[in-house]
């Protein structure tokens, strides 16, 4: 029986990643609730290292408009937006094929100017993301997440 998506290695997720469509820009539209897959010190540090990051209580991500995302923050009862990013196409730094990334910009705050997260479609509600942070050294690495259509 193969694994769980949810507790493979990273490089079973690069695998899967790879074998995945990129998602329709009619699929990219809503909230998308997040959570951290792969090993278990990975989903355990996940949202604290974000946190750390500068995006406490991290939530997932909001596609606003075709071209446009926003990450979602729980503050208090209520979710707010924060660190807009460019959804754009093109080739993929993970696998080389073409895809999708989300992008920061050089504008936006260290780490976050460097971060790249790249999705692709898992089901028609599910999007398996890749966070790559484009500095030397780190580009090698990779992290992995699950976004989950909500709205």
């Amino acid at each position: 029986m193969k694994p769980s998506y949810h507790t493979a290695s990273i490089r079973e997720l690069k695998k899967l990643f790879a074998s995945l469509p990129v998602p329709e820009q009619a699929m990219r539209d809503g909230f998308f609730r997040a959570s951290f897959i792969g090993p278990a010190w990975y989903r355990i540090s996940g949202f604290p290292s974000v946190h750390v990051a500068g995006l406490p209580y991290w939530q997932g991500k909001k596609f606003l408009t075709p071209v446009s995302a926003t990450n979602i923050l729980r503050k208090n009862n209520d979710f707010v937006e924060a660190l807009v990013m460019t959804v754009e196409e093109g080739i993929s730094m993970i696998d080389g094929k073409l895809g999708v990334a989300l992008r920061y910009g050089a504008e936006a705050p260290i780490p976050w100017c460097w971060v790249r997260d790249e999705i692709r479609a898992v089901d028609d509600r599910t999007l398996l993301g890749i966070t790559i942070v484009d500095i030397p050294v780190l580009r090698h690495f990779c992290f992995p997440f699950l976004l989950v259509r909500e709205s």
